[in-house]
């Protein structure tokens, strides 16, 4: 019994000896796991900065000694300033383009690039149109629209906008000795039918709109 007992204890000792092997091992797990957060940690890095390189000045437009100036507090000064204006200026442009909407109405392109030629021309003189709408804060597409929103008012108002031949006579009648000193009827009715034309389209469109700004269901919340 005695002779058994010591070979089992051998051949325990032999199994804790194969034991400890692979714990020598285990101090390298922390150590890959550390090396993956560092990895993580710099693609984090680098995606941000590629982020605020791309992004930055757009968020923030300036910085002053090295004090960002954030486009969050430019908005929310221009919202103080302007907001309650803006507002009322989107929630009227999306009412008159849903009107527009709904009168089926369509602009033939040509009466549109027949538009911007004309005003190609009127800034011919003054750095060209491109410039004039970068002044104005606007782009090629947002003069297309407001083109586009004053043909339609005009077929809408069609009935109303057109003078009428009496009208271009007194037009004339009352500008013959300042305006239209030394002219003939024939040599400017063309530009006084145009004048016309543009005041009645301002009046009609205020009386217009604001029929059909009675008929919008609009729920304004406030800023």
């Amino acid at each position: 019994m005695a002779k058994t007992t010591k070979k089992t204890t051998k051949k325990t000792t032999v199994k804790s000896t194969k034991i400890v092997t692979p714990q020598s091992t285990t101090p390298l797990m922390p150590s890959r796991k550390l090396n993956n957060k560092t990895l993580t940690l710099a693609l984090v890095v680098l995606a941000v900065g590629l982020l605020t390189y791309k992004v930055g000045p757009w968020m923030v437009p300036a910085l002053v000694n090295n004090v960002p100036v954030s486009r969050l507090e430019i908005a929310s000064r221009l919202e103080k300033a302007y907001g309650a204006q803006a507002l009322d200026d989107l929630v009227n442009e999306k009412i008159l383009d849903q009107a527009i909407a709904k009168s089926g109405i369509k602009i033939d392109e040509s009466k549109l690039t027949e538009q911007i030629k004309t005003l190609e021309k009127q800034f011919e003189s003054t750095g060209g149109l491109e410039e004039a709408l970068k002044q104005r804060g606007l782009s090629s597409k947002d003069l297309e629209k407001q083109i586009r929103t004053q043909l339609s008012v005009e077929v809408i108002l069609a009935d109303k906008i057109n003078p009428t031949d009496d009208e271009v006579k007194a037009q004339f009648s009352t500008g013959s000795a300042t305006l239209y000193k030394d002219k003939k009827i024939e040599d400017v009715q063309d530009a006084i039918k145009e004048e016309l034309k543009q005041n009645k389209l301002r009046d009609s469109f205020l009386v217009w709109f604001a029929e059909v700004k009675k008929e919008a269901k609009v729920k304004n919340f406030g800023l």
